[in-house]
């Protein structure tokens, strides 16, 4: 497989921003021939997330390699031979629009079904189309505040929450919506049957907060009651943002407050992070540190006098004998007894960190306008194939002649697409 697992596969990415676009990089990592379709003054990306050059961002840069693609004025009748050209030469397509503009662009699932009857659809409709928001345009801010996220994870500023950096919600949407389409495109092989798929930000924040984002009725009714009223209060009172997630936490998320088995800590000259996740490892982390943990004894009772100043306590004497040592001491020790772990790096620490390199999940890229820089590597690996991303971000208008070649358009319908404003990039300053 020199070109992976979906050489031979031709996905249309109808969309722009993140969502989407980062399933067509998940897509051409993995061997596809993603053709991007931009509007004449490109995606909106380009221009924003960082610029470095005029109509070229980091965002763009990072979530565009391994494509190919062209400008195309999809809102105008004429664009419709083209659009026909391209769906009926693809085995997907991927769209992020409004749902109230598909109709309008001839992009309904009908639409495209008529022009090529094994397509796959993929829809991106980011608060999903029912309900008071529903087929409304979304980011992830929006979404991380809807579905509760903001709450659990969220820094605050200046008494409300900040969002959450970088946009997981997209990137996650964009590998919910490629394993769609990838399972889609299986179940067409053995079936024939074409299949249209649907994805939503909102739907993937409330796959992504697991147990935080939950409710069960054997432990929950008794606390919502007093969650309620507690947060009702302290809002009439005018309480912040961390107010209000400290009753959240005080009601649902008890033994938060005594975690020392999973986070960061500070040491003497940086910081630490350790994951323990079973008794078994919460085990071996007290073997290391020395720390006895009183919820290990018999008959402990959260609720029992003095049971809180004794898991503050517990607390402050991890604190304490962290602070004590350098990280790469407590690493040392640390990995020694199996303990998870490892150290806090900044992003520009990262981004040359030996284990990050060494394994392939960083990689240095070349681009033609602005040269060398490092990203993400692919986070599918695939015995046997071709490493991905040997294809640069495409540059506007960088594909358009060529893939309208390859759907036979001659010269001078090219030239006539593009002196009418249908296909090519916008002139500049227009």
């Amino acid at each position: 497989m020199p070109g992976g697992p979906l050489a031979g596969y031709r996905i249309l990415e109808i969309a722009q921003a993140l969502a989407v676009p980062f399933a067509g990089l998940l897509l051409a990592d993995l061997g596809a021939d993603v053709i991007k379709v931009e509007p004449p003054e490109g995606d909106g990306i380009r221009h924003t997330m960082e610029p470095i050059l005029p109509g070229e961002s980091k965002g763009y840069t990072l979530v565009n390699r391994g494509k190919r693609a062209v400008c195309l004025d999809i809102t105008r009748e004429d664009a419709r031979p083209v659009l026909q050209r391209l769906v009926a030469w693809a085995d997907a397509v991927l769209v992020s629009l409004k749902p109230a503009d598909l109709p309008r662009y001839g992009l309904t699932c009908d639409d495209l079904r008529a022009w090529n009857p094994r397509i796959v659809v993929l829809e991106h409709v980011p608060l999903g189309h029912a309900g008071p928001f529903g087929g409304d345009p979304g980011y992830d801010v929006v979404v991380q505040a809807i579905s509760g996220l903001s709450v659990t994870t969220a820094r605050e500023r200046g008494g409300v929450p900040m969002n959450i950096r970088p946009a997981f919600n997209d990137m996650a949407t964009g590998a919910f919506s490629a394993l769609g389409v990838v399972a889609a495109l299986l179940h067409r092989e053995r079936t024939g049957e074409p299949l249209r798929l649907e994805t939503s930000l909102l739907g993937t924040a409330m796959a992504l907060g697991n147990q935080l984002l939950s409710w069960f009725a054997a432990t929950d009714p008794p606390r919502d009651e007093a969650f309620r009223a507690a947060l009702a209060a302290a809002r009439a009172a005018g309480a912040d943002f961390e107010a209000q997630r400290r009753i959240y936490e005080q009601t649902y998320l008890r033994g938060s407050a005594a975690n020392i088995y999973f986070r960061v800590y500070r040491t003497s000259d940086g910081f630490v992070a350790v994951g323990c996740l079973s008794p078994a490892l919460n085990a071996r982390f007290r073997a290391v540190t020395g720390l006895h943990d009183p919820r290990t004894e018999p008959g402990w009772d959260f609720d029992a006098p003095g049971a809180a100043d004794r898991l503050a306590a517990l607390v402050a004497d991890a604190e304490a004998r962290f602070a004590a040592d350098t990280t790469a001491s407590w690493l040392e020790r640390l990995r020694a007894g199996g303990v998870p772990c490892g150290p806090l790096n900044f992003p520009p620490e990262a981004m040359f960190h030996p284990q990050l390199v060494d394994n392939g999940f960083v990689v240095e890229l070349e681009h033609p306008l602005f040269g060398a820089y490092r990203t993400f590597g692919p986070a599918v690996r695939v015995e046997g194939s071709a490493a991905p991303a040997g294809r640069h971000p495409p540059l506007l208008d960088e594909h358009t002649d060529e893939v309208l070649a390859e759907l036979g358009f001659d010269g001078a319908e090219v030239a006539r697409l593009r002196a009418a404003g249908v296909a090519g990039a916008a002139p500049p300053g227009a």
